[in-house]
């Protein structure tokens, strides 16, 4: 399938072969064919993937050749068989993606993590930070849950919703931050972990929730030091020096501007309850 979409202001072609993540899903991302984009991510199934000649830089998995132009990244199996490689020329302009789909358990999910990889790079070179978050849309403003994976953020986003049903997820995985007019917006892309729940929009960030499991319901305000932690322990880290300064951009502006907070939480609505009010002055 190839189509073309925009994904929070990002046009890019996208041209994949398995749908399991991205029905019901990315749909509601696409413009015409016939409009212009800034980028292209293909990918193409093959048994068999040739490894490079040149030297990696790597010495292990993923293995990297830099060219003229381009970026060669390719992962091989514990038999030295290449089990995936990419292309990626001027900059994540064009990305070819090869997948040996016979070396994978899930050949799927693994199309779907990789064009989600490729997509974040992107994101991040038109200033973009990924955060690891659940992030909803309540009163016209965003709040992320920030968690490590599997230790509740989703839960206590469900929570929201069932406490308050006009509750939207923006994004359950994976939101976009950036800097517009002096506000950190967030915004949802179709990337966001197996759940694929996220609309497309944005909105201004009102607050960053870092959630850890408890047996009572209490939240602190936290700042300095200890927000600068949970910010890049949850943020995606660029390689690119450029692109690490654009980031930087966006984590200062959330430390100067946006509330942040620990919230020892319990398995239950009360938990929602404590950072509502806490946030909105319930």
């Amino acid at each position: 399938m190839k189509h073309k979409y925009d994904i929070a202001g990002i046009k890019i072609a996208l041209n994949y072969h398995y749908d399991e993540y991205l029905s019901n899903n990315i749909e509601h991302y696409r413009i015409d064919d016939f409009e212009s984009v800034d980028h292209e991510i293909s990918v193409r199934l093959m048994d068999h993937i040739d490894e490079p000649v040149e030297h990696s830089f790597r010495q292990k998995n993923p293995y990297v050749i830099k060219r003229d132009h381009e970026t060669v990244m390719y992962a091989k199996t514990s038999k030295n068989i290449v089990r995936e490689l990419f292309t990626i020329q001027n900059d994540y302009q064009s990305i070819d993606i090869l997948i040996n789909p016979t070396l994978h358990t899930n050949a799927s999910e693994m199309e779907y993590a990789i064009l989600s990889v490729n997509f974040m790079e992107i994101a991040m070179r038109h200033n973009f930070l990924p955060f690891h978050a659940s992030a909803i849309l309540y009163q016209d403003q965003a709040v992320l849950f920030s968690a490590p994976s599997q230790t509740g953020k989703s839960t206590h986003a469900r929570y929201w919703k069932q406490i308050f049903p006009e509750v939207q997820f923006i994004n359950d995985d994976k939101p976009l931050l950036k800097i517009e007019d002096n506000d950190i917006m967030v915004y949802g892309s179709p990337f966001s972990g197996k759940s694929s729940i996220n609309i497309n929009t944005k909105a201004p960030l009102k607050a960053i929730v870092f959630i850890r499991q408890g047996t009572t319901n209490l939240m602190r305000p936290i700042q300095g030091d200890e927000a600068l932690k949970e910010l890049m322990k949850n943020m995606l880290r660029p390689d690119d020096e450029k692109v690490w300064d654009d980031m930087i951009k966006v984590i200062n502006a959330i430390m100067e501007d946006i509330p942040m907070f620990v919230l020892e939480a319990t398995h239950s609505v009360d938990a929602a309850k404590t950072a509502h009010d806490i946030i909105f002055g319930g």
